[in-house]
């Protein structure tokens, strides 16, 4: 490891903005802010701000230990998501709101008062991070002039997911909604723009739409997704039903019409080929037509919430991506690498990522293109191997968390 530059280059403490707790440890948004603190926390003092929720538990308290040194919380009344009361708030503030929803609904005046008291008493050397666009919802309307330097984690660019919903929507009155949380967001995304003193991206391609495409002066650059190639390894082959898996949130809407759309379009050509194809869906709150999907077709599994997802990659043969909407942290591309599994994906599926196809994946975006790559690659064991050892020599090589972590301390000194 690299020695530690002059303790003056890099802030002495991040005032770290999240609106949740890390506990548990589901989904990439988690798991990249997980790894990044735990690293980060070598290097300088984190206090961790958050709202306290009715579905947080004490074990996520007890464990943000891992992650910050101080943990600070307040209580917030937060609308399950999928309610109906969660779906009359988003049409209302689709027509009322100045805020988009993803942001409006984590908005507290006690967050507020709580955050202006820690801005005005912050120590020498600190730097305040708004982890996500999302966070900035408690810097919104405060001086910010006074303060430490506050920099935004943007680990997406919002404002284009609106916009691929809005072309992917068939409903009028979820295009409706979709193209006003659009505009919303996109606003806020300049307001932030405009107000923070710094921002950073999560890929070379987000900085450079950050920066060129919108415009925006304060980018300060780029830190890139980390994976932990300790914790996950290749599996020793295994026999067994060609399984392909798909990991990720299933109640993500880009998610669960990515599997929808495969299901429907891709999946029945891949299985006129090899029909005892398998498919996985790995990760937490599958909705109901996820759920369907399995009990229609004996051949499709939904693992629900898992406290370890290595098992399950281990039975698999290949990772799909079959996204044809949205962002997200693409971590997951990195764990199936790691673990030793080929990857075929849309080039939505890795997006921001440096993946070179033929290389490190297989891309294909249209449903055939999909569905005869995931063929060829299960007829050829040994293509999937030659695969699945390069890109896990990659992401070893080029995609630690350590080296994240110190970009993003590189970056935070630029303020």
């Amino acid at each position: 490891m690299d020695a530690d530059p002059p303790a003056r280059s890099w802030p002495a403490s991040l005032l770290w903005v999240n609106v949740r707790l890390l506990h548990p440890l589901v989904g990439g948004d988690r798991l990249r802010t997980y790894h990044m603190l735990r690293h980060l926390k070598r290097h300088c003092r984190i206090r961790f701000l958050c709202p306290l929720t009715a579905a947080d538990t004490p074990e996520a308290v007890v464990r943000a230990g891992e992650y910050c040194d101080e943990l600070i919380t307040w209580p917030h009344d937060l609308v399950r998501s999928g309610s109906p009361a969660f779906y009359a708030r988003a049409l209302c503030n689709s027509v009322f709101g100045r805020r988009p929803f993803s942001c409006a609904k984590y908005a507290n005046p006690q967050a507020r008062r709580l955050l202006e008291k820690c801005l005005r008493e912050a120590p020498s050397g600190e730097v305040a991070v708004a982890d996500y666009l999302m966070s900035f919802i408690h810097f919104d309307g405060l001086d910010l002039d006074c303060g430490p330097p506050v920099v935004v984690f943007q680990h997406n660019l919002e404002s284009l997911i609106w916009e691929r919903h809005v072309q992917t929507a068939r409903d009028p009155l979820r295009r409706f909604v979709c193209a006003r949380e659009r505009d919303l967001t996109r606003a806020f995304e300049q307001v932030v723009a405009s107000r923070a003193a710094g921002q950073i991206a999560v890929s070379e391609e987000e900085e450079r739409a950050f920066r060129e495409d919108r415009g925006m002066g304060n980018v300060l650059g780029w830190v890139p997704t980390g994976v932990d190639c300790d914790y996950f390894q290749p599996a020793l082959a295994t026999e067994g039903p060609p399984t392909l898996v798909f990991l990720g949130s299933m109640d993500w809407q880009a998610n669960v019409e990515a599997i929808l759309h495969f299901a429907m379009h891709v999946l029945p050509r891949i299985r006129q080929a090899v029909p005892e194809t398998r498919l996985m869906l790995l990760g937490r709150n599958p909705v109901p037509a996820l759920r369907e999907l399995a009990a229609r077709d004996p051949l499709v599994e939904v693992t629900g919430t898992v406290d370890d997802v290595r098992p399950y990659l281990a039975r698999a043969t290949m990772m799909i991506l079959p996204l044809r909407v949205g962002g997200g942290t693409r971590i997951k591309v990195f764990e199936g690498m790691a673990a030793g599994l080929p990857v075929v994906s849309t080039r939505i599926g890795v997006e921001g990522l440096p993946v070179v196809d033929g290389v490190h994946a297989l891309l294909a975006d249209e449903p055939v293109a999909f569905a005869d790559a995931v063929t060829a690659l299960l007829q050829d064991p040994c293509r999937r191997a030659d695969l699945a050892q390069t890109a896990r020599a990659w992401v070893e090589a080029e995609f630690s968390w350590e080296r994240a972590a110190r970009q993003f301390l590189d970056l935070c000194a630029r303020v």
